[in-house]
């Protein structure tokens, strides 16, 4: 099932994605030092939240519907029918960050448990994020944008 269309002005767009952008960035840095102080159940949820705030950026860029668990699921579940030679990549960091959202609620994880699945969840990230255009990325790879100070 294609993901529901959303329409909206370009410049609400425009904001929507770098807020989305933003808010990746923060969970992401937030993620290891979470791990680090043994909150594994935080840490998680900051690794999925970045799943989520990416696809949502990749969404708003496509006019996708993103305020739902499920609207997220299609939009990543289109790429991987849009870009079959990363579907592995794609479903097994989808896969993962479902797990460390589930843990949030459930917390079955250890710490290596969690920081595997964190390493699993970067592919899909770094497809995510080669999929946003110049402007957001300023043409850099996710690791570069990641490791800036700026967002």
């Amino acid at each position: 099932m294609p993901p529901r269309i959303r329409r909206e002005p370009p410049a609400r767009r425009d904001a929507r994605i770098r807020k989305h952008l933003a808010q990746a960035k923060d969970y992401w840095l937030k993620a290891p030092l979470e791990l680090a102080q043994g909150d594994v159940c935080q840490a998680g949820e900051e690794g999925w939240g970045t799943v989520a705030q990416l696809t949502k950026s990749v969404a708003t860029l496509r006019s996708w519907e993103h305020y739902d668990h499920v609207a997220i699921q299609e939009a990543v579940t289109a790429l991987i029918s849009e870009l079959p030679e990363q579907a592995e990549a794609i479903d097994q960091g989808l896969s993962a960050a479902e797990r460390l959202h589930g843990n949030f609620y459930e917390v079955f994880m250890t710490a290596e448990r969690a920081e595997i699945a964190m390493l699993q969840v970067r592919p899909l990230l770094e497809i995510l994020w080669d999929l946003l255009p110049e402007e957001y990325t300023g043409g850099g790879s996710f690791a570069e944008w990641a490791a800036s100070d700026s967002s």
